[in-house]
């Protein structure tokens, strides 16, 4: 298994493949964050996006793809300038091509983001997408989506993509920034509804998706227990003896945040998880965000790496 892009939830999808027997190489940026991907069992790898594309690194990567059996590709939208996003999924994707059919599969972690603002309604894989309510990172993963799934029916690129919820656990979770003093709720009418999935439970989503015969799904990966960020954020204070965050109006937050980090929190709708729980056949380990935030919190407090 070939990891480009081993960050948090590629180091926690290391772990579980290690513990599985898989060989497993996991790429980062830059070379100080290699030691994170060493210490869960898996052979790490400096990839520089976009530079490893062209050229004689071209070389290169191509020789990293050909001694992997399946790619996860999860590198997000990179910010060029001011609101301007850029993606590089493609151009690897195009890499794939030379290798078809002898890939037997990609990942493409994508996000929930591509459905923008949906004022709380439910949102599941059937549901249309719309660029202009996506929001600038949104836009931009919508358009690498439909790239992928046209070289599926094109040239066979044995894609799936995993639209992902907030991703949380151990190490990054809302009880942290709480505890540091910098974090508000935004407040507003109806108040903001927001999706979690844990990080265990989204490397187990993606190893269901490695699965023969699912290439060109979409699949909605979320806890499906949406909840205000009044509610979880109260949840974490309480558990923490903390208390309750201050709220701030959407005005201010937008201001605050830029318009793309805004639409991370801010866009209000709710996630069905039915095709990934009942047609894929994953188990949650944490079905809903308290009994994943009470475990967070007891791996911070135990020591747990991240």
């Amino acid at each position: 298994m070939l990891i480009v892009g081993c960050g948090y939830t590629g180091q926690a999808l290391a772990r579980l493949l290690r513990q599985q027997g898989v060989v497993v190489t996991g790429t980062v940026s830059a070379p100080e964050h290699l030691g994170r991907v060493t210490a869960t069992g898996a052979r790490a790898e400096v990839l520089h996006l976009p530079q490893a594309l062209h050229g004689a690194q071209r070389e290169a990567t191509l020789r990293l793809i050909a001694a992997h059996d399946a790619i996860v590709y999860a590198v997000g939208p990179e910010r060029t300038t001011g609101e301007r996003f850029s993606d590089h999924a493609l151009a690897f994707a195009d890499l794939l091509e030379a290798f078809a059919p002898a890939i037997p599969a990609f990942v493409y972690l994508s996000s929930t983001g591509v459905y923008g603002d949906r004022g709380g309604a439910w949102v599941d894989e059937t549901t249309p997408l719309v660029e202009a309510a996506a929001g600038p990172r949104g836009a931009v993963r919508i358009a690498v989506e439909r790239g992928l799934l046209a070289r599926h029916a094109q040239w066979g690129l044995p894609v799936r993509i995993l639209r992902l919820t907030g991703i949380y656990g151990p190490g990054r979770h809302v009880g942290l920034r709480l505890r540091a003093g910098n974090y508000r709720v935004i407040e507003a009418d109806p108040p903001l509804v927001v999706n979690r999935i844990h990080v265990a439970d989204a490397a187990q989503a993606v190893v269901a998706a490695l699965a023969p015969g699912r290439e060109g799904e979409v699949v909605v990966v979320s806890d499906g227990v949406p909840a205000t960020l009044r509610e979880v954020a109260d949840y974490a204070a309480r558990r923490m003896g903390l208390p309750p965050p201050p709220g701030e109006n959407s005005r201010t937050a937008r201001r605050r945040m830029g318009e793309a980090n805004f639409h991370l929190v801010a866009d209000s709708k709710r996630c069905g998880n039915r095709k990934l729980v009942e047609e894929w056949g994953v188990r949650l380990a944490f079905p809903d965000y308290r009994s994943g935030l009470d475990q967070a919190l007891a791996a911070d407090a135990a020591g747990a790496p991240e």
